[in-house]
């Protein structure tokens, strides 16, 4: 399994930060390290009080980003119609 933060989206207030997270694995561990990851939350915001200092250390809400899963698959799909036509990508 392979954990990557892809994009922080910080409020103007800096009162709510959206962290997109790709997860790849099978669903069960995308669901397990989404869970960890909301538990974790107030934690990991206390770690990032301690490193930077900030009037104001956002809330994170972690989603998860299919956008690297989707793109692998677009590429299979190009592949697949170059390879029917007797290419290769």
């Amino acid at each position: 399994m392979l954990l990557t933060f892809t994009q922080v989206d910080v409020s103007p207030d800096f009162s709510h930060a959206r962290v997109d997270v790709s997860v790849m694995g099978d669903d069960d561990q995308k669901r397990e390290v989404m869970a960890a990851l909301a538990s974790s939350a107030s934690f990991l915001q206390r770690e990032v009080n301690r490193q930077v200092k900030l009037r104001r250390i956002p809330a994170f809400h972690f989603e998860l980003d299919q956008s690297m899963e989707e793109g692998d698959r677009m590429t299979q799909m190009l592949r697949e119609v170059a390879r029917s036509e007797g290419r290769e990508l």
